[in-house]
């Protein structure tokens, strides 16, 4: 069989799979208890959060552990919609979504806010100049893919997320799980 769809899912790399049945069989405790076990899974955890606050330029109390991107994706647009809908309820976003987004601003859409979708130029990235046009001061959420899995179009993010230094009260959501491990991601001086 020749497997062409590598964005969506690869095979585990075996140095992966053996350091994750090694934990396994040495770390099982509950890294909640209060016992040996428990301290011991508790360090790994917190070291795993240091290595992966280290790749991405932020502090380890602000990595989440969750079961995949789709997880993540609901958990961080809903936390922010509603964390910013005393501020306003408009979100902007693009027709090149993942669907675990795109039915996350459905679901956004019913609870009562307003998603506007951003067009994107003849070369699959988003037009910055329509989403100055599209950005208002009730906007608290924009919502990119990093990387688009189709066409492999990278986002200008950066610029975004210096656009959006003018709407403090808006945050910028990015799907970067087509990005992380094929090209450089730091979220370093990205505080939106």
């Amino acid at each position: 069989m020749i497997y062409l769809d590598y964005s969506a899912n690869t095979p585990v790399d075996p140095l992966v799979l053996e350091a994750f049945c090694r934990t396994e069989r040495e770390c099982f405790g509950n890294a909640n208890a209060s016992h040996r076990a428990g301290a011991e899974a508790k360090a790994r955890i917190n070291q795993a959060a240091e290595t992966i606050a280290g790749i991405f330029g932020v502090l380890p109390s602000e990595v989440i552990f969750t079961s995949g991107a789709t997880e993540s994706n609901n958990l961080a647009l809903k936390g922010i919609a509603h964390a910013g809908e005393k501020h306003g309820k408009h979100i902007i976003s693009t027709g090149l979504e993942h669907s675990s987004v795109e039915k996350c601003l459905e679901y956004l859409k019913k609870q009562g806010f307003e998603v506007d979708e951003l067009p994107v130029l003849q070369d699959g990235r988003i037009d910055l100049e329509s989403l100055r046009s599209l950005l208002r001061e009730d906007t608290i959420l924009v919502a990119l893919t990093m990387v688009d899995s189709e066409l492999g179009v990278r986002q200008p993010v950066e610029e975004v997320a210096g656009l959006l230094k003018q709407f403090p009260k808006c945050r910028l959501h990015v799907d970067g799980t087509q990005a992380v491990g094929k090209i450089p991601v730091s979220l370093e001086g990205m505080d939106t």
